[in-house]
């Protein structure tokens, strides 16, 4: 059976090895679902590698936002440099 991705408050608190307490504070990875909050695991993971300075091998959102996309429209048509990663 695969891991759950969705972590529980106290799930969450036991992966990263922190008190149940503290998992309040971290914003990272929280996802409403149903009226309840859980933490994405793989969200939790490329926080962590951040942190640590190490390059997650997850990919980024490849799902853009309207926003994002005319910003990459507008900057390719104005012939500016497109954003960093």
């Amino acid at each position: 059976m695969a891991e759950t991705r969705l972590l529980t408050e106290g799930q969450a608190a036991t992966y990263l090895g922190i008190p149940k307490t503290a998992i309040k504070n971290i914003l990272v990875g929280r996802v409403p679902i149903a009226g309840r909050i859980r933490w994405d695991r793989v969200a939790l993971d490329a926080w962590l590698d951040e942190l640590r300075g190490v390059k997650a091998d997850v990919p980024a959102n490849s799902n853009k936002t309207d926003a994002e996309q005319a910003l990459e429209r507008f900057l390719a048509s104005s012939g500016h440099a497109p954003r960093r990663p």
